[in-house]
């Protein structure tokens, strides 16, 4: 069997659970529309050369509640759409990132993520977050929408946002909301972070809770320390399979999207269908520092 082909089963298999996941759980939420956003990391190589992750992330906005997941991913699994190849390939450059799934809002008043550290996945709870956002008079355009500024901090960085009060929503990317309209764009103050909105979906359909079934349930807190302790470290761009126990990479397969095999650091080490050991990292940049 080609690696191809292995990867469409894989897919359809991704497709097969999540339609069982929805059989077995009621849908959270409506969905109202998409947000979609480019989320853009600058960093450095191994030899410290300035280089991008990057990555399109998608905010699915319900009537109380948001999910906070892969572009590609979400239009593959949760609106079905799995046989579109640019949405097959968008998913495969993007898993291995290993992105978390956050929603917010439900339940009621709190945050839940569903995120990892191969070879763990976790259940990471906390309240939504209350950022005391400054607002701004000054205005610029972004995406056609007026957007308006404001700045705020959260979890150690401080954050630049533009919102625009023409969709009124008060989410936003990633942890980000709160504010009186959907939020467009965001910087962090030193730079190393952004998301810029890249397209608004009109999308109706159910917004699906994930399983928690095999996550580890852990508070925010405990789970950033415990991530930045692992990915901070100097070993970690050197060699990000440094923390891993080797017995947990028993059983897993290396594959790629097709054609030829390619060299071995260009493909993925993959445990599960969402767990991927990466073989090459760039630094890593903590977006929460507490």
């Amino acid at each position: 069997m080609n690696s191809i082909n292995k990867m469409l089963i894989i897919i359809a298999l991704i497709f097969l659970s999540t339609k069982l996941a929805a059989q077995e759980n009621d849908s959270i939420d409506q969905c109202q529309f998409i947000a979609v956003y480019d989320y853009v990391i600058h960093t450095t190589d191994a030899a410290d050369t300035p280089v991008n992750d990057s990555v399109q992330m998608a905010v699915l906005v319900g009537k109380h509640s948001t999910k906070y997941i892969e572009f590609n991913r979400v239009m593959s699994h949760d609106f079905g759409e799995w046989e579109n190849i640019d949405y097959q390939m968008g998913e495969w450059n993007a898993r291995k990132y290993n992105l978390p799934v956050i929603y917010m809002n439900h339940p009621k008043g709190e945050m839940r993520s569903f995120d990892k550290i191969v070879p763990h996945r976790f259940l990471v709870t906390d309240k939504i977050p209350t950022i005391d956002w400054v607002l701004s008079d000054e205005t610029q355009i972004i995406g056609g929408y007026m957007g308006h500024k404001a700045t705020g901090k959260y979890a150690g960085r401080t954050w630049t946002a533009w919102y625009t009060e023409e969709i009124p929503s008060s989410a936003g990317p990633w942890k980000l909301r709160g504010l009186p309209g959907l939020i467009l764009q965001a910087n962090d103050i030193g730079n190393i972070f952004s998301f810029s909105i890249n397209q608004i979906i009109k999308r109706s359909g159910p917004i699906i809770y994930m399983s928690e079934m095999e996550h580890q349930k852990i508070s925010s807190s405990k789970f950033t320390a415990k991530r930045n302790k692992l990915f901070c470290n100097k070993r970690y761009i050197q060699n990000p399979r440094y923390y891993i126990p080797d017995g947990a990479l028993e059983g897993a397969v290396e594959m790629w999207p097709g054609g030829p095999k390619p060299p071995m650091e260009e493909r993925l080490t993959t445990i599960a269908y969402d767990l991927i050991v990466p073989k090459k990292v760039n630094v890593y940049q903590p977006l929460e520092l507490e």
